[in-house]
Formats: C-alpha cells, structure tokens, sequence
C-alpha cells in the first residue's frame, strides 16, 4: 500500500515486508487502556488466519496510504 505503484507499468508494488506503525499519544491514556491495546493486537496475531484481506476501492492522486478506501476482499 505504501509502496505505491510502478511509474512504468501501474501495477501496484508489493514490498517483500510491510509494516504496521501503531502511534499512541503520551499522557493521554491509562496503564489500562494500554493493557487493552495489547490484548488486542495479541488477539488479532492468534486469530490471523481467519483476517480476510481488503481491496482498495478509491485511490486518490496523491497520499493514497491516507485517504485511500477499502472493502473487504
């Protein structure tokens, strides 16, 4: 998704690792909703096959990784 596309051919770059940034605002939140936070991605890493993937539906000029718009696949 970040990657963009190829300038040449259009198709989209598949890089072999993407990441996942997750940013949380300092001072804002508890020990507790950070507990949470973890216990999620933690579900979400136990439960990875059954996460089905998207496909991009909008694609906008520019910044597409922000404002771009997906369904389920």
């Amino acid at each position: 998704m970040s990657k963009g596309r190829d300038a040449k051919t259009g198709q989209n770059i598949f890089p072999k690792l993407e990441l996942v940034r997750l940013t949380i605002p300092r001072r804002v939140y508890t020990n507790t909703h950070m507990e949470h936070v973890a216990e999620s991605i933690l579900n979400l890493h136990e439960n990875k096959e059954k996460i089905r993937g998207l496909k991009m539906v909008y694609e906008p000029p520019a910044l597409r990784f922000f404002q771009a718009r997906f369904e389920l696949a």
